[in-house]
Formats: structure tokens, sequence, C-alpha cells
């Protein structure tokens, strides 16, 4: 399941999954023809390989919507509902988390002001869609693996034949550990987004522990990314931001969706912190 998944860093993480072989994914965002116009592009991907261009979707994730519903289109399935609400259609959630086995919360909002004019209405909707809403997905998650493990065999078993454990990666940002004017609001909701992979990481272990299914919880930490989040920056701003960045360049979605692979299927990777921004921590 990918939230924000019609575009972006969401979009091409489900392409490279869907080219690794999973047996669905479930992408999650607010209008319905988005998300079934990335399922098109998805399912001729996957049919004509020899003729995929890479590009990304460059429409801003998770726009407004008010429906829920579940839709499904061979490997690819769409779930309609705002993620900032899902306490709302925590019912649909929960559903359709049942068999998930990795969860990316990719959903993310964001728009540069300093805080004093920033308005109350914004920051609690950044706070809702970056933070609030990989909350509600990773309880839903959590729940679904509690209820698993009564069904399942003993972890001897689980580990013996291969089984793998389910894993949730967060999304974060840089700028969740590098101060940047005018990124206040968005800065908190991502330095959340780690402290809910910590701290899940170790409740998953406990509240699990002695059962059959294991869940892991990690982050990456994308640097400047070519999405939709940057196409407002004027050409100055590019430039300066580019200067800034040891490799002099902004980094694709689909090195992101590399990461997000190898937490994924690294069994070992639990509180995993990825830093993917080209050398720009360092600086």
């Amino acid at each position: 399941m990918i939230t924000g998944g019609s575009s972006g860093i969401g979009y091409a993480t489900a392409e490279r999954f869907l080219a690794e072989g999973v047996s669905k994914v479930i992408l999650v965002g607010r209008r319905r023809e988005k998300l079934q116009d990335a399922s098109r592009r998805l399912t001729e991907s996957i049919l004509e390989p020899a003729s995929q261009t890479g590009d990304v979707a460059t429409r801003t994730p998770e726009e407004d919507a008010t429906e829920k519903t579940i839709s499904s289109d061979s490997k690819i399935e769409v779930l309609v509902g705002d993620i900032s609400a899902a306490n709302e259609w925590m019912t649909e959630l929960e559903k359709a988390m049942a068999n998930v086995d990795i969860l990316i919360n990719a959903a993310g909002m964001s728009n540069s002001n300093i805080l004093p004019r920033t308005s109350p209405e914004h920051i609690s909707n950044t706070l809702k869609t970056n933070l609030e809403g990989a909350l509600y997905t990773s309880r839903a998650m959590l729940k679904a693996c509690m209820r698993a493990r009564s069904r399942a065999k003993s972890l001897k078993d689980y580990t013996e034949t291969g089984q793998k454990s389910k894993c949730i990666i967060n999304i974060s940002s840089l700028l969740a550990l590098k101060g940047v004017t005018g990124t206040v609001a968005y800065a908190a909701s991502k330095a959340g987004l780690l402290g809910l992979t910590r701290s899940l990481a170790v409740e998953a272990a406990d509240v699990l522990r002695g059962g059959d299914v294991m869940l892991r919880c990690n982050a990456i930490l994308p640097g400047y990314i070519e999405t939709p989040m940057i196409q407002d920056f004027s050409e100055a701003k590019v430039n300066e931001l580019r200067a800034q960045i040891p490799l002099n360049r902004f980094g694709d979605p689909r090195e992101v969706a590399d990461a997000a692979v190898f937490l994924a299927t690294n069994e070992y990777a639990n509180n995993c912190v990825i830093n993917l921004d080209g050398g720009l921590s360092a600086v």
C-alpha cells in the first residue's frame, strides 16, 4: 500500500515494486481520476516494459475528494480517500490493510512560507496529511499484524519456511534534520515521522513478541527530488539549491524507490534511516 501513490515518489515507488514482482499494489489518494490515471499508466508499464519512458507523474498528490471506495485493475488497486482524515473511514482502511506486507507512507503536502504568515488551517492540514495520515495507516498495519499472528504458525515455522516480516517505510525529509526558512510546519511534520519510526520499531516488537508475525519500521530522508513540490521554485532558486548539493543535481524519484526496495527486502533493517540527499546533509 502506497499513500500519495498517484504521483512523484509514491508513483515511482509503485512502478518499481511492480517491476520487482509484487503480487499487488494499492494506491491511496483523494482523487479517483488521478488514481485511475496512475493505475492505467502503471498497467501499461507492466504490459509493455520495453516501451517504458521512466516518466513520473508531476501533479501534486493528495488533492481534495470526499468519496471512499476500492476498485481493482489486475495487479493495481486504488483506494480513494483523504489520508489526513483516515479516522473517518478507518473501517475501509483496515479492510484494505488486511493482506498488506509493505506500507509506504509517501503522501505529503508543503507550502513555503515563514511561520507568522502561515495560516492555522495550513499548519493543521500539513500535520494531518504528513504525520497524522501516517499514524492512522501505521495503526491499521499493526492491528492487521496482531490479527494475523493468531492465524499463522509458530515463529520458528514462520522463519524456516522463508516467510518475510512486514514493513512500514515512512518518507520523511532532509528538512526533518536541517533547518530551512519557510518550512517550519513541513519540517515539524516530517520530524514527527522519525519519532513514529523509532517508537513503532520498538512497540511493534513488544506487541508482536512471541508471535509469528514481525513488523519492521524504517524511514527515508530525501533531499530535493524532482517532484511536484519543487515545480513552483524559480529558476534562480533551483540554481541556488543545486549549487549547495555536492552532486550538483536534484534526485530522481526512482532513486528513492531504490531505497524503499532495500528497506523492504533487507530483513535486518529496522529503525533504519536512509539519508538520500546528494550529500546536502553533510554541508
